[in-house]
């Protein structure tokens, strides 16, 4: 098991990814996918899914080559945490935060997605989404996105042989029951997470919500975790004031179904993160107010059954380092950690 903890500049190695980035041409192209509201992974849920049908909607960033060859194509698809949607990786508010549209710069394709109960996708009753149930939704974009069982613009669907599952909040815990219950991603990325070490300000907040929930929600079957006026003091460390109240104005309600269901996740989680046989990247900002570093620091060895497990602490970061002044970097990172592995421009030349 490899552990690198980063605590200075973390784009000290990675100067290939800086020559002619800017002149990578890019294209974004709107896809959905066709899903069922059904809990098929490994991880219970308080109360059943719905088993609807309903539309995910998103999109996928590449360079231009990466999807115009018929060769072997890699993606990476990006998931979201709490209170936000995919605006969170596809920031356009402010200048430099699109991560897709940087990342393809940088060689890589991407899947970003409003998931399911946010955005322009489709909402279930908000007591019938929870965490195995996103997961195992998850899997089924995963399939759609290796058979070609898509929507994309008016293209033709493309087939995706290697695929890498990313997380930010609470996301990493839906991408790890999708990771252990299905075996059918090459690659995971946890960005903010652990299943464990969990601070007083996090309980404080899940205190809050529990009423919430209990009474209906607001909106009904949903709840907010942050309230506006909380977002720049307690989640952001080092960000420009646009971001945050950019984020602060995108802000979106989360299911009442999570809340209940990821306890049992974690519990779950701890059992069987070691059946997760692939690369795993851990990051976390070094100002994050959810975990304790202790708890943090133990995330890496739950993946026993990999031999490649990189964990990184990013320097005066906090909750979001995809929208924080760390963001450049950050990409840079992920996008070498992801080469390395067999994805991106030269694993696909």
């Amino acid at each position: 098991m490899r552990i690198l903890m980063v605590a200075a500049a973390v784009a000290a190695a990675l100067c290939w990814l800086a020559t002619k980035a800017g002149a990578t041409p890019v294209v974004d192209i709107p896809v959905s996918f066709q899903v069922e509201n059904t809990n098929t992974s490994g991880s219970p849920c308080t109360f059943p899914s719905d088993g609807g049908k309903y539309t995910v909607r998103g999109h996928i960033s590449a360079p231009r080559a990466a999807l115009a060859t018929r060769r072997s194509r890699a993606i990476t698809v990006y998931l979201t945490g709490l209170d936000t949607g995919e605006w969170n990786w596809r920031f356009r508010s402010v200048r430099g935060y699109d991560w897709p549209a940087e990342m393809a710069k940088l060689g890589q394709a991407s899947l970003t997605v409003d998931m399911l109960g946010y955005g322009s996708s489709g909402h279930p009753p908000g007591n019938d989404v929870c965490i195995g149930s996103q997961a195992g939704v998850t899997h089924q974009i995963i399939a759609k996105l290796r058979r070609g069982d898509y929507a994309l613009g008016r293209r033709t669907p493309i087939r995706f042989r290697r695929i890498a599952l990313a997380a930010h909040d609470v996301g990493p815990m839906i991408g790890e029951v999708e990771a252990y219950s299905y075996k059918d991603v090459d690659a995971l990325i946890e960005v903010t997470w652990a299943d464990q070490g969990f601070t007083p300000f996090i309980f404080e907040r899940l205190a809050r919500v529990a009423p919430i929930c209990s009474t209906g929600g607001d909106p009904p079957g949903y709840f907010y975790m942050e309230r506006p006026q909380e977002y720049g003091p307690d989640l952001f460390y080092n960000a420009d004031p646009a971001v945050i109240a950019a984020v602060v104005r995108q802000r979106e309600p989360n299911p009442c179904g999570y809340p209940p269901s990821q306890g049992q996740a974690i519990a779950v989680n701890s059992a069987r993160l070691r059946e997760v046989r692939v690369p795993v990247l851990i990051a976390i900002g070094d100002h994050d107010p959810v975990w304790t570093w202790d708890g943090w620091s133990l995330q890496a060895a739950h993946f026993s059954g990999t031999g490649d497990v990189t964990q990184i602490r990013l320097p005066d970061t906090g909750h979001f380092p995809m929208l924080e002044r760390i963001a450049p970097h950050f990409r840079k990172l992920v996008a070498t950690w992801l080469r390395d592995r067999g994805f991106g421009a030269r694993a696909q030349r």
